[in-house]
């Protein structure tokens, strides 16, 4: 009897510390505020939850959005204005906070348009704050779009700079688009290819095509095909990617992947086929792959045998945990049936 009394005993310590991994994690995953844009009488679209306003040259404008800390602590938070950008999964960034170059077709960064005077405050627990962002548009006319997003952050642990050089260790995030037009006028879009040369991706050989945007407008689904011949024209390599998105006036890194094999120097050839709606592009590169080039490249580069033993070390360390949680159990009702017993 002492032994079932020591099973129920051991099941309910089982259940109990399920119940305390899921507070856990939702209290992890608990972000703590919300954002919204108070949208302006200029949007386009006022069902959308974003900013889509319809602008004149050289008009300026502020616009508003609101924080409502939900948490019950006061909470600090910074907001960033940043330019969109093209990530090489083929779809529009918002969050780079740090930049300070970008393609040189992007004559009105929306950097330079939209400022805020208090990038870092603070809000009191259970209170909202809006936050004003003022639009000064160039005074030139212009056609197309001016794309962007206002990108806010929770600062959370942070540090005093005489403890901890690094000030800002987690934070959550929200982001919130920013689009400006001033006409209806259909911008047709133009891709280029900038540069072709290996590299690694993911600590993966790769070929890295750089492709450019030069207009003003959003390229949406694209597809890419690319092949890679060696000199004397075998194919070597081949990718195909579709439903791709481009930033206005952004370049992307498409990357061609290299399957885990090194690269071997020698005279190369991209054919690059690219194609959205009605438009349609050909490009045939010829590139070098170096000796001296591509030799820390190829040591850098993780190979396809290392994938496979990560993958059985990660197999042996999942039995090793099991094995010790087992060993724990069995610690634990041994314990609670010798306590039962005495």
């Amino acid at each position: 009897m002492g032994k079932l009394k020591a099973w129920k005993y051991c099941l309910l310590l089982m259940i109990g510390l399920l119940f305390v991994v899921s507070e856990v994690s939702a209290a992890s995953g608990e972000v703590g505020y919300s954002v919204r844009a108070i949208i302006p009488e200029n949007q386009l679209d006022k069902n959308q939850t974003y900013f889509d306003l319809r602008m004149k040259p050289g008009q300026e404008q502020e616009i508003h959005v609101e924080v409502y800390n939900r948490s019950k602590e006061e909470a600090q938070f910074m907001i960033h204005i940043t330019n969109a950008k093209t990530n090489r999964n083929g779809i529009i960034d918002y969050t780079n906070t740090t930049q300070t170059e970008w393609d040189e077709t992007l004559i009105y960064p929306m950097t330079e348009i939209a400022s805020i005077d208090e990038q870092r405050f603070r809000i009191p627990a259970g209170e909202s704050n809006v936050i004003p962002i003022t639009l000064q548009m160039p005074e030139e006319a212009f056609d197309g779009m001016i794309l962007g997003g206002i990108y806010l952050e929770k600062v959370t642990n942070e540090e005093t700079a005489e403890k901890q050089a690094v000030q800002i260790k987690n934070k959550y995030s929200y982001v919130i688009g920013l689009k400006l037009t001033e006409t209806d006028v259909e911008v047709e879009p133009e891709l280029h290819v900038k540069k072709v040369e290996p590299g690694l991706v993911n600590y993966r050989t790769a070929i890295i095509a750089t492709i450019q945007n030069s207009k003003p407008v959003i390229v949406d689904n694209l597809m890419l095909e690319a092949t890679v011949l060696d000199a004397s024209g075998k194919e070597v390599n081949q990718t195909k990617v579709e439903d791709y998105r481009m930033a206005p006036n952004s370049t992307m890194d498409f990357t061609i992947d290299w399957n885990y094999q090194d690269f071997d120097p020698g005279t190369y050839t991209l054919k690059l086929h690219a194609k959205t709606g009605e438009h349609s592009w050909n490009w045939e590169e010829a590139f070098e792959i170096e000796k001296d080039e591509i030799q820390d490249i190829n040591k850098k580069a993780i190979k396809e045998t290392e994938i496979d033993q990560d993958d059985s070390n990660v197999t042996t360390y999942i039995i090793i945990g099991l094995i010790g949680v087992i060993f724990i159990l069995i610690g634990v009702i041994v314990y609670l049936v010798r306590s039962r017993l005495r």
